[in-house]
């Protein structure tokens, strides 16, 4: 470049220094073979007065410091794309109730109504996920949980191997993306003097409360467990990771933990998880959060994920609304409703036209850390169900991204006023993989 040129654009990215403090981008540049012409990355951010701060250096992709947001002229030096660094929170919570089980087998509750309800019992008897590895992207996992015993491959802490923190400016803004978990206020001491107590006051269905008290479980105050018990995201993984576990035992879990325990993350954290669980080879990534925006660095990454083979499974989000959320509502990503017991739609679960199928979100058991259980809501817990079942079909060499949605239980009677926007109806496992 002529250097009257390159003055010129040292002036236009030096430009740029106005009262906004420094501010995390995340950079793509265009592709080297297509723009020779094209500026290193860090050519590019020293004009700029920033720095890089990490990186996906096969797909382009950098995350940088600036002291101003990124100029539109930026484009001249090789540019492709850019985005804010947008910090990731969860959000929703309601009541939960943790179990003492230590007198139990680890999986004691594999028999739950709500599993037994879409025909675990009769799918184990045909598959069970051997072969399979289920990417789960979120917060931190109880890898010495009884329950989750020989369900781990590799993964990745993202929160603990970043190399950066998340901008000061980022946290300022508006929640941006959350845990689809709708249960972290789990019961102090004085609700749980009584079973009887702790299960009413959590809501607990009367089936679900019958299996409880026929298993023989004690209520444990989560006070009692320390005020990391609800921090938002504390339990999180663990019980996902639970539920995967019961339905394809033989499947093998990737831990990516993107959410520390207050379940906080940030975009490029997630990036670099899709992107780990691509060059590991994942089947299914299960993704039970949710972003209220959309965001071209997440959904670029989901693409390169289904350009290599991989389903995505993604919870369809809290709110009680017909509203998009992001990454459910992606062209070809299996987007998860939650429903209760009896096949009505969870009063806090999403609905509408983003939804493929549903699948029990209300009071479902699983694992939690400290070698404890717990029945918790949220459709977070209705996506991992989906994701085992994807296992399931995957080992038996079927298509799960057709034949979930096919094998499904037609809810529409009993949801009249959703009919149609609780995707094809509840998940049967039995029908999935060819069952009765």
């Amino acid at each position: 470049m002529r250097p009257r040129i390159l003055s010129v654009l040292v002036a236009l990215l030096l430009g740029i220094v106005e009262a906004f403090g420094s501010h995390q981008v995340i950079v793509r540049l265009e592709n080297k073979k297509e723009n020779k012409e094209r500026k290193e990355i860090k050519e590019i951010v020293k004009f700029m007065g920033g720095r890089v701060l990490d990186q996906i250096p096969e797909k382009d992709l950098y995350l940088v410091e600036l002291p101003d947001r990124l100029p539109e002229k930026a484009r001249i030096a090789g540019v492709h794309s850019w985005e804010t660094n947008r910090v990731v929170k969860k959000l929703n919570s309601v009541h939960g109730i943790i179990f003492n089980a230590s007198n139990l087998t680890p999986r004691w509750y594999d028999g739950q109504p709500a599993l037994t309800r879409i025909g675990r019992p009769d799918a184990e008897l045909i598959s069970t996920g051997r072969g399979v590895v289920v990417a789960d992207i979120n917060s931190g996992f109880d890898y010495a949980h009884p329950a989750l015993a020989g369900s781990f491959t590799s993964g990745y802490d993202f929160v603990l191997g970043r190399p950066y923190t998340i901008s000061p400016a980022a946290l300022d803004q508006s929640d941006v993306a959350f845990l689809d978990q709708s249960d972290v206020a789990f019961l102090d001491q004085s609700d749980v003097a009584f079973l009887d107590a702790a299960l009413s006051l959590a809501g607990v269905d009367s089936l679900t409360a019958n299996y409880i008290h026929a298993s023989g479980v004690t209520a444990v105050s989560g006070s009692q467990l320390g005020p990391q018990v609800n921090q938002s995201a504390y339990s999180h993984a663990t019980l996902c990771a639970g539920i995967i576990h019961s339905i394809a035992p033989d499947s093998m879990i990737m831990p990516l933990r993107a959410f520390d325990d207050s379940g906080n993350t940030d975009l490029f954290s997630l990036a670099k998880a899709i992107d780990f669980a691509i060059a590991n080879h994942a089947h299914v990534i299960n993704m039970s959060f949710g972003l209220d925006a959309d965001s071209d660095t997440v959904h670029n990454e989901i693409l390169a994920a289904q350009a290599a083979g991989i389903l995505i499974i993604a919870s369809a989000g809290n709110a009680n609304s017909s509203a998009p959320q992001y990454p459910a509502a992606y062209s070809g990503v299996l987007s998860v409703a939650a429903t209760d017991n009896a096949d009505l739609k969870a009063t806090f679960s999403n609905y509408g036209t983003n939804v493929d199928v549903s699948a029990p979100g209300v009071n479902v058991i699983s694992s939690f850390p400290g070698g404890y259980y717990a029945a918790i809501s949220g459709t977070s817990f209705a996506a991992p169900i989906v994701a085992a079942e994807a296992a399931l079909v995957l080992q038996l060499q079927k298509n799960p991204a057709t034949v979930i949605p096919q094998s499904t239980v037609d809810i529409n009677a009993s949801n009249p006023y959703y009919a149609g926007a609780l995707g094809t109806g509840r998940i049967n496992l039995s029908q999935a993989v060819g069952g009765r």
